[in-house]
């Protein structure tokens, strides 16, 4: 998958998640969750030299993945999940920062894998196991896609319409 879908489908998944257990705006605010977990979403693709994430201020990180790793490996699996998100908590906890926010960098984590699970290629989601989950739904890059990504950008829009109609804008308090 493209990185806008990712990002678009983290969206997605927070709002879903925000609408669905409001209390949670308490512990991380809504609009942190959803600046955090777009970063969670592109982090599996660290493992690729050419992604999005591995431009810029990633490409170090990235260049140390690639050479343990092809695409789609242990990053696009719950140790790569349970591994960074740990990482973050360690930073987060030396910071004095809310370790809560790591449990929606985990949360965007996910919801890479399980788009990338959409795909034909699919994702080996127990490494080291080489068992690949996948449902042959949409191909990367392919009209499908953006379809797929017209569909969560009206599915945000449509929750956050319902929140501003039926739960008083809580998400944005």
């Amino acid at each position: 998958m493209r990185h806008t879908t990712h990002i678009l489908f983290s969206i997605f998944i927070i709002v879903v998640i925000y609408e669905l257990i409001p209390p949670l705006k308490s512990i991380v605010p809504f609009t942190y969750a959803i600046a955090i977990a777009p970063i969670g979403a592109l982090f599996p693709d660290l493992d690729h030299p050419r992604s999005y994430i591995s431009r810029g201020n990633w490409e170090f990180l990235s260049l140390a993945i690639c050479k343990t790793t092809p695409h789609r490996g242990w990053t696009h699996s719950l140790v790569g999940a349970t591994l960074f998100t740990a990482s973050l908590v360690i930073f987060l906890w030396y910071f004095k920062a809310s370790i809560s926010y790591a449990l929606i960098f985990f949360i965007g984590y996910m919801t890479h894998l399980l788009s990338d699970s959409l795909n034909p290629t699919g994702v080996n989601w127990f490494w080291p196991k080489r068992k690949k989950y996948k449902i042959d739904l949409v191909r990367t890059g392919s009209e499908g896609e953006e379809r797929l990504q017209t569909l969560l950008i009206f599915g945000i829009a449509g929750l956050l319409v319902y929140d501003v109609l039926y739960n008083a804008s809580s998400l944005l308090k």
